[in-house]
């Protein structure tokens, strides 16, 4: 289970939610494959509304790169070699989110 970060600056944006989002999918309360399609979607949003700009630097690099990994993925067995499998973008969200959780202890 991934811990809440308690230094972690919390602004109010939708950034907070896409990132509890992504600590769901960690914590197996969603499949690989729905969280792929819901995160793109809520971050194609954040993007389009310029929410994402508010956000600290380290957050939305964090969300920016667990997109990019969500559009990496692909459940089907004949994927690319450069593609995501289940457990490879679990592995992949899991280390981004530890390491910006790691970036907010060491502020």
């Amino acid at each position: 289970m991934v811990e809440q970060p308690a230094l972690l600056n919390r602004s109010p944006t939708m950034s907070i939610v896409i990132l509890e989002f992504a600590k769901s999918f960690i914590n197996e309360r969603v499949s690989a494959q729905v969280f792929a399609n819901a995160y793109i979607e809520f971050w194609r949003i954040e993007r389009d509304q310029r929410i994402c700009l508010k956000d600290n630097e380290k957050l939305s690099e964090c969300l920016s790169s667990i997109f990019c990994l969500a559009d990496l993925y692909n459940p089907d067995s004949d994927r690319e070699e450069y593609e995501l499998d289940d457990k490879q973008l679990y592995e992949q969200v899991l280390q981004l989110i530890n390491k910006l959780n790691q970036d907010a202890l060491n502020k």
